[in-house]
């Protein structure tokens, strides 16, 4: 073996040349999916401003505040470093589990987390609207090889080890990095930055309720993919073996299958752009699994013209939904907050019957609190249905189902109220329309910024591929008389 070859890492090599040989280009297509996947995320980060998670990562933002020179703080007309802007906004994505979701052959995640750098260092470059939609592209592409790579679950790891090698990626194309600082770039990400699945125990601290750092594990991975192509771009170095070294990425995994060939497949810079189109949507503010439980409740209750007269609600989830929200859950059937609630299917079901719709507010503290929802909780009763999904199908099988629920409402007359087990709105099966991001756009931004700047966000982001400066964006989201940091606004 040479030297060359002893400190080679084909893995790191593989993945910087894709990177930098790619076609940046996009076809009608991937361009509008591409503008879908940030209309989405921005809709979801502006509805967030205001949840505790967001509070907090701003106040440390604030501290570090560049008066201009910087990035937004997204809901703020103030600016940060880059890396701390990646952070601060990236928190919002993941506040109300609304963002996209994308399953790969071995994993899956929320590819949406890298939007944050991804803007960030669009908006630090000056790049133009066209080469940030080549950028989102381009980690989506690399985020959907990872997912079909990698597989986390052996070793214990969280899957925003994976989705950071998108936004490395990413935004290694926005800062113009060749294909050696990429390779070093990609080495400061993995070798520094390994996070932990137990963030997913669903265990409660002593509040009784779940960790705030779920919020805040995607955008911390996203800060440092940016640092990373930062210091690269100045000429730091990275591990010689990041990825295939005695202590690296892969043995971190502890994968018993290669990696390398699914790489080498995926990762042909001959092949155009287009699974950033393979991302899951959701409606409603709540886990992928949780979907179309409310579709079916939805469609149950709309059958109803008085909800006093009903006696039982009973949810038949296939067996994934049932055990992410209920099974592992310390007492879904009394939730104390945002995040004990939207990990409860019967508090999800008990909300979408009572109100006849599904919103961030269904979620807030005081909400999940009220004792008649409480009291209506007990009515709701929950039972695993395999014929609708199970373990033994896969995972690949469930979600091309779509995760399906059904729900029947027996009312004290005995008549019973069916909703259907259906793809979810947002499912491949049933994808949002550009009127459906439209919606869920102005639903998320108007009660916070007003109706004119989500119309001016809409008209911006659909023609995204003509503007000239990515600072148009941000200008957008430079909030200027709106209260998002005060207690008096902080979710109670």
């Amino acid at each position: 073996m040479t030297d060359i070859e002893r400190h080679r890492d084909e893995v790191g090599e593989l993945i910087a040349n894709y990177v930098v040989a790619v076609s940046g280009k996009l076809d009608e297509r991937t361009t509008r999916a591409a503008k879908a996947a940030l209309i989405d995320s921005i809709a979801v980060s502006v509805a967030a401003l205001r949840h505790p998670a967001a509070q907090n990562a701003r106040k440390h933002a604030y501290r570090f505040a560049t008066h201009g020179a910087g990035c937004v703080i997204w809901g703020t007309p103030k600016t940060a470093a880059p890396e701390l802007a990646a952070l601060t906004n990236g928190v919002l994505l993941r506040c109300h589990d609304y963002n996209d979701f994308f399953v790969g052959r071995r994993n899956s995640g929320h590819t949406s987390d890298v939007l944050s750098g991804v803007i960030a260092a669009a908006e630090w470059t000056n790049a133009p609207g066209r080469k940030l939609l080549s950028a989102v592209a381009v980690g989506y592409e690399m985020v959907g090889a990872a997912f079909d790579a990698f597989s986390t679950a052996p070793g214990g790891w969280d899957y925003t080890n994976l989705m950071q090698l998108g936004a490395t990626a990413a935004i290694a194309r926005l800062l113009d990095l060749d294909a050696d600082e990429t390779r070093e770039a990609l080495g400061m990400t993995v070798v520094p930055h390994f996070a932990s699945d137990e963030i997913e125990s669903g265990e409660l601290n002593q509040r009784g309720d779940l960790s705030m750092w779920k919020r805040f594990n995607g955008a911390d991975a996203v800060r440092n993919s940016l640092q990373a192509c930062l210091l690269a771009q100045v000429g730091a170095e990275a591990a010689v073996r990041p990825f295939a070294g005695k202590f690296g990425f892969i043995r971190k995994m502890q994968m018993k299958d290669d990696p390398l060939p699914v790489l080498r497949e995926r990762m042909d810079p001959r092949r155009p752009l287009g699974r950033v189109n393979e991302a899951f949507m959701k409606r409603w503010p709540v886990g992928s699994v949780a979907q179309s439980a409310i579709q079916a409740a939805l469609q149950a209750r709309s059958r109803i013209k008085d909800i006093s007269g009903i006696r039982q609600v009973r949810v038949f989830a296939e067996e994934g939904a049932y055990d992410h929200l209920v099974k592992i859950r310390q007492d879904p059937w009394s939730p104390i907050s945002r995040e004990t609630a939207d990990h409860s299917l019967p508090y999800i079901v008990a909300a979408a019957v009572l109100d006849g719709a599904i919103t961030v507010e269904s979620f807030s503290p005081k909400v999940v609190r009220r004792p008649e929802r409480q009291a209506f909780m007990k009515k709701v009763a929950c039972t695993p249905a395999l014929e609708l999904g199970s373990h033994a199908m896969g995972k690949h099988k469930r979600v091309e189902m779509g995760y399906l629920s059904r729900v029947e409402i027996e009312l004290e007359d005995g008549a019973v109220v069916h909703g259907d087990a259906r793809p979810f709105p947002g499912h491949h099966k049933n994808p949002f329309t550009d009127g459906d991001l439209n919606s869920k756009l102005r639903e998320c931004v108007e009660p916070v910024a007003g109706a004119r700047r989500a119309a001016e966000l809409q008209s911006l982001l659909w023609s995204l591929d003509r503007v000239k400066n990515t600072r148009e964006l941000s200008r957008l989201l430079a909030f200027g008389k709106v209260d998002i940091d005060s207690a008096r606004v902080r979710e109670k």
